[in-house]
């Protein structure tokens, strides 16, 4: 297992953890409409973006700098410190990824996490295995993805974006996600517990069932697999609130669901389950990240998210959602899920300091 010590994060709502809790307690999600770029031939019009056009490596020096800061890391620690990162990758990638280690003083880059929009929960698992490993004493992990146009264009073209402006995760009516603008970093450290800790990662659980480029099996085979596993390394502790994936889109959030009954018997019904993509927004590779600062603050505020946008029930999606505001987590143990396309899933365990 692995102690997150330091975390910082970006979100449509601003910057830090305080901005990103009032946001997700206001139950009110960070979408206006698009004005970075222009959507006058796009069927949807709203994301969930900040200010102006932000560099995703300009951000994450200063994410990365202000968790080193909180998890009390020395230049010589720094220097010790590996980084993994989860980012959308282009040709110069893999050179801005080392300029980006260097100037935060960190060892080395490990690996660059592309793997869709679970490649934030892969990057954390991969941080956290090192960790409980003792291949390695801490690692840094960090993402970023904000809208542009051709992600936007992308999704767009492919009817995946709602129309609406409105995400509605497991809700009847959902016509499909929100894009949003979000970055974090987080230091994982071997797990020494107190009060310096935001969260453990205790499970972690990779599959991917290859059964389709963009669909997945209805029965949720795949992600089942990956929770199982999460939980087998964690000790099979009983889940009290699901931080899920759901990105509002008929089939994805119905076989979302089917997995999550099927991961977690006998638990699985009772759960409180949520995706906060509704209020800031779908992260893409930040995802994990973006929600793993959820789940901390949700344990440190000592109540979870609502499911926001929900119009009504969906046969196809019955789970135990948040719909009341001050839900206290029923259990101190949380599941962060991630799916991607091409049936890539991450699961992560998260215990309460």
């Amino acid at each position: 297992m692995a102690d997150v010590t330091g975390l910082a994060v970006l979100t449509a709502y601003g910057h830090g953890l305080p901005a990103l809790w009032d946001g997700l307690k206001s139950a009110t999600p960070a979408t206006s409409r698009v004005t970075r770029f222009d959507t006058a031939h796009r069927h949807a019009h709203h994301a969930a973006t900040l200010p102006g056009d932000p560099d995703p490596f300009a951000a994450l020096r200063g994410l990365i700098d202000e968790a080193c800061e909180e998890a009390g890391l020395s230049p010589e620690q720094r220097a010790r410190t590996p980084l993994v990162l989860a980012l959308h990758a282009g040709r110069d990638t893999a050179a801005r990824a080392r300029t980006l280690a260097a100037a935060c003083g960190l060892r080395e880059v490990l690996a660059v996490h592309t793997a869709a929009c679970a490649a934030s929960n892969s990057a954390l698992a991969d941080a956290a295995e090192l960790v409980a490993d003792l291949a390695e004493e801490r690692v840094v992990v960090a993402g970023a993805s904000f809208v542009d146009a051709s992600m936007f264009a992308a999704f767009d073209s492919a009817g995946i974006l709602t129309p609406e402006g409105v995400s509605r995760p497991f809700s009847a009516g959902r016509e499909g996600p929100v894009l949003g603008d979000g970055a974090a970093a987080a230091v994982l450290t071997r797990a020494a517990g107190g009060t310096g800790s935001w969260l453990r990662v205790t499970g972690w659980g990779n599959t991917c069932e290859a059964d389709h480029v963009v669909r997945p099996r209805p029965d949720g085979r795949g992600p089942a697999a990956a929770i199982q596993a999460a939980l087998a390394r964690a000790g099979n502790p009983r889940i009290g609130y699901v931080n899920a994936h759901a990105t509002a889109t008929p089939a994805f959030d119905a076989a979302e669901a089917a997995a999550i009954l099927r991961g977690l018997p006998p638990d699985g019904a009772d759960a409180h389950v949520s995706s906060t993509k509704a209020l800031h927004g779908h992260c893409l590779e930040a995802s994990g990240l973006v929600e793993l600062a959820v789940c901390a603050l949700a344990f440190r505020n000592g109540q979870v998210p609502v499911n926001a946008g929900y119009l009504g029930p969906d046969a196809d999606c019955p789970l135990n959602l948040v719909l009341e505001p001050g839900t206290a987590p029923a259990t101190g143990h949380m599941l962060s899920l991630n799916t991607g396309f091409g049936g890539v899933s991450t699961a992560l365990v998260l215990a309460a300091p």
